[in-house]
């Protein structure tokens, strides 16, 4: 299994499902997450800032180990037009069916999003 993208449509998906899991390769695959706007521009969600979160304020402030470090570190993101014009292949999974689809930008307005097999 290689490296990918993660991919978030807030656009609606020409089968009507709802996929919040999904993958592409389209892009650099450095496990980053791109998100398709409900109004249709293709942003790429950066982390801005990241902040060591208090032992007492994590979810096992008693724990040693592994446990003691859940919730160690909190992030603020934005996101950021990425202007992207062309095709994003994109695909994911609810575990009984695969789905796939294509979304082709013109100068960073999605035009339209068609289904892949």
């Amino acid at each position: 299994m290689g490296m990918f993208d993660y991919l978030r449509c807030e656009a609606q998906l020409p089968d009507g499902w709802d996929g919040h899991e999904l993958q592409t390769k389209d892009f650099l695959c450095e496990m980053v997450t791109h998100v398709i706007t409900k109004d249709g521009r293709l942003m790429l969600e950066q982390i801005d800032e990241t902040h060591l979160v208090p032992k007492a304020e994590r979810p096992y402030p008693d724990e040693d180990g592994l446990l003691a470090a859940c919730g160690m570190l909190r992030v603020v993101k934005s996101l950021h037009d990425s202007c992207y014009h062309g095709v994003v292949n994109f695909y994911g999974s609810d575990g009984d069916c695969w789905h796939e689809y294509n979304a082709k930008f013109t100068d960073g307005q999605l035009v339209e999003i068609t289904k892949d097999r």
